[in-house]
């Protein structure tokens, strides 16, 4: 009888740990913080589009391309104005970049030292977009990243100031006479 009791008490934790670890297992993976209707997008593609827009944009004195969320105006930019298409090609060339991240450097664009992200940027920078799925997405997302931080509120208002009808009218100015030149 006390053997029995020991092998259920055994069982009996057996299956407590396994009830216990069973739904780390099976977790999904965490979506991004913004709806999206066309495109698939988890935290994780959040977190690396926002460390390269970081990269490209850093904080500095200012805020930063990912400060003003400009990975997130990208994200919505390729899920609401571009054809499916593109949109598949972008998120194929996502999935192409974080596996030469994790190749060259051992382990995610987020993780990488500011010398292993320059190093890659300028690799994809050097490459051919046209045959290179990464240096196509590096390329679409640069542009809509710096697109994003140039539209932001903070840029508009704090360093280029967005005047809706330019040039002042000033009517009642006083005019001095230009003084006449001797030879």
């Amino acid at each position: 009888m006390l053997v029995n009791r020991r092998t259920a008490l055994k069982q009996v934790l057996v299956v407590s740990a396994g009830l216990a670890l069973l739904p780390s297992c099976l977790r999904k993976p965490s979506p991004a913080s913004i709806s999206l209707k066309n495109i698939a997008v988890d935290a994780e593609g959040e977190s690396m589009l926002a460390a390269l827009a970081d990269t490209l944009i850093p904080t500095t004195a200012t805020p930063g391309a990912k400060d003003v969320k400009a990975h997130l105006f990208t994200l919505t930019m390729v899920d609401d104005c571009l054809r499916k298409e593109d949109q598949q090609k972008f998120m194929e060339g996502m999935k192409a970049f974080s596996d030469l991240c994790q190749k060259k450097n051992g382990h995610s664009f987020e993780k990488s030292s500011p010398g292993e992200r320059e190093a890659l940027l300028k690799e994809l920078e050097a490459a051919d977009a046209g045959k290179d799925a990464a240096a196509s997405f590096y390329r679409s997302a640069k542009h809509f990243i710096i697109t994003g931080y140039t539209n932001s509120e903070y840029y508009l208002t704090k360093v280029q100031v967005y005047e809706l009808v330019p040039a002042r009218y000033h009517g009642s100015v006083p005019v001095k006479p230009i003084p006449k030149r001797t030879a």
